[in-house]
């Protein structure tokens, strides 16, 4: 009776370290990233200066930023240098990538989004303030501060603020800061 209780608890250790060891099977890997956008932030030197934040889920977003029909891909990164946190957003017909945030001032936005709690892409804010009948943008979000709606005018990102008053579509499907296990 002692032998098979000690292999039983020795299963159920060897069990739980293979569990909680390593990579767990929920958690995100540049896998999970859609086909070839890897291989070509590689290959632009991005992973030089900065790394991807795997603690919020979703940790990408996927839409048309640039209105061109095609989907654009967003991704929470963390400056290798500074370790603060930001966006880059990454135009999938000419590979070119736009950094917010993450050491980069962004307007009211700062340096550092380590306030973003919640993301998602909304396509309904920029048809009705007139911005743009084609693109999707970014609606950032923390419970203690106003909405940021962010988007692509055609060269740059811009960024703005969503009051009582602004016009968005406020969906039922966000984005959370994964818990710390």
């Amino acid at each position: 009776m002692k032998t098979r209780l000690s292999r039983i608890t020795l299963m159920i250790l060897i069990l739980s370290i293979s569990i909680f060891a390593g990579n767990s099977f929920t958690e995100a890997r540049y896998d999970d990233l859609p086909k070839g956008v890897y291989t070509a932030l590689v290959g632009s030197g991005f992973f030089d200066a900065y790394e991807v934040y795997f603690e919020m889920s979703p940790f990408f977003q996927r839409g048309d930023f640039n209105g061109d029909g095609q989907f654009d891909i967003a991704i929470q990164v963390i400056s290798k240098t500074s370790r603060k946190r930001g966006i880059v957003c990454m135009h999938l017909n000419d590979l070119n990538y736009h950094v917010v945030g993450a050491v980069k001032q962004f307007g009211d936005l700062g340096d550092d989004f380590r306030w973003l709690k919640k993301w998602r892409i909304d396509s309904y804010s920029l048809q009705q303030s007139r911005i743009s009948a084609r693109a999707e943008a970014l609606i950032l979000d923390n419970p203690d501060f106003p909405k940021s709606l962010v988007y692509f005018d055609g060269k740059r990102y811009q960024t703005q603020d969503l009051d009582a008053y602004s016009f968005y579509s406020d969906g039922p499907v966000y984005s959370q800061v994964l818990p710390r296990l």
